[in-house]
């Protein structure tokens, strides 16, 4: 039997909405999976982008830098003396990974001396200030179970090439407001 290529058309919409309806109902997205191809993310690789306080980042995986759809990591050097600022994500989960060197954690009012190879988990809505104590620098990545937390780092630090220039990042009401919803972080005092 021969199908015309009208129905055909149909019938392929009705599948491709099948599986959008399919994955709000907690199913896997058979469609947003087989657009991303398998990569080598080298240590070199990725966007870097200059945070406010000056730190550096690199976006490693993502929707924008591999084409992932669920996952975002980026990795951090940290020199010694420097922090990230006391922090807690509202909705994510995190983990953070100590590739080399000796990070200390403040999880909520506990701290933790974790060397490399060790492993940080932090639940929504718990405090976490990440330091480099030591005379030596330290690298962690940090993943997301979540790809639009890419969009954050990306609205929150600069582009490498516009830091040189001394470009800010423009923002706009929109993309405030994208940011507000990407990155659904509470800063505290330290």
């Amino acid at each position: 039997m021969r199908v015309p290529p009208q129905v055909a058309t149909v019938l392929t919409v009705a599948a491709a909405t099948l599986l959008v309806v399919r994955s709000a109902h907690g199913q896997v997205n058979a469609a947003l999976h087989t657009a991303a191809k398998p990569q080598v993310v080298r240590p070199e690789d990725g966007e870097r982008r200059i945070l406010p306080d000056g730190r550096a980042i690199r976006l490693k995986v993502g929707p924008s830098t591999t084409g992932a759809g669920y996952l975002f990591l980026g990795a951090e050097e940290l020199p010694p003396g420097t922090r990230v600022p006391r922090h807690r994500h509202e909705l994510d989960e995190e983990v953070l990974i100590v590739q080399q060197g000796e990070v200390t954690f403040l999880l909520d009012d506990s701290v933790h001396v974790a060397p490399a190879g060790s492993v940080v988990y932090l639940p929504p809505r718990h405090w976490i200030t990440v330091e480099n104590r030591s005379r030596t620098p330290a690298r962690i990545m940090f993943v997301f179970p979540r790809g639009a937390v890419e969009r954050c780092f990306q609205f929150i630090g600069r582009s490498v090439s516009d830091s040189a220039a001394g470009r800010m990042p423009v923002q706009t009401p929109t993309g405030a407001a994208e940011e507000r919803h990407s990155c659904q972080m509470t800063y505290g005092n330290p």
